[in-house]
């Protein structure tokens, strides 16, 4: 066999070997407004990020992948818009707590440069258990619609906890009481006054 034809066998060969690597992205210039440690729930938030995408194979994103944007925010609203090379490529205007991204739409040679910018808006939810909350969770899904090892991020918020404030008695509760304690004093005074009276009709019965 000659090594020419054995050297493009070989390249062959290798070629089929090639498993296109998950692309890697990291959350950057993130935003949360108003910025606070805490948030009482109900309140308004607004949050933008950039999410630039690095390929790991031979492109920027496996187009048959699907990366998952979502928050905890009640009455969610999305503006996510796919950047490729500066341009505007794709647009996603949504309400809810989920916007899925096709792979398809992320799929480039790896010699563009990629990128998603998110703005979101919507409002704090009521407390739970942990008083935490997802303003903004990224993952990247498989064509099996498992998460991807190491894909996830997020950016996530605090609720504040109402002060608790101590129990008063109720008014009827303390009327009653003044009434009773006034009842019971009249009660009391009664064989005073009687004996006063009587003490002094004898006194006067004497001197007559």
């Amino acid at each position: 066999m000659k090594p020419a034809f054995l050297v493009i066998i070989i390249f062959f060969l290798s070629a089929g070997f090639v498993i296109p690597g998950s692309a890697t992205y990291s959350l950057q210039d993130v935003t949360v407004t108003p910025s606070a440690d805490t948030y009482p729930s109900g309140i308004s938030l607004n949050s933008s990020a950039v999410l630039p995408i690095i390929p790991a194979g031979p492109t920027t994103f496996i187009e048959g992948y699907t990366m998952v944007l979502s928050t905890d925010l009640n009455q969610a609203g999305w503006n996510i818009r796919v950047m490729v090379d500066g341009h505007q490529a794709a647009v996603f205007q949504k309400f809810g707590n989920t916007v899925f991204i096709n792979g398809y739409l992320l799929s480039y040679p790896v010699a563009r440069d990629v990128e998603v910018r998110v703005a979101l808006e919507g409002s704090v939810p009521p407390s739970g258990a942990e008083n935490t909350f997802s303003v903004l969770r990224v993952v990247e899904l498989n064509n099996q619609g498992q998460v991807v090892s190491g894909s996830e991020q997020t950016v996530n918020g605090a609720i504040t906890i109402p002060a608790t404030l101590p129990s008063l008695p109720l008014q009827s509760e303390s009327v009653a009481e003044l009434s009773t304690t006034a009842a019971n004093a009249g009660v009391s005074m009664a064989p005073v006054m009687g004996s006063i009276f009587l003490i002094f009709f004898f006194i006067r019965r004497r001197e007559g």
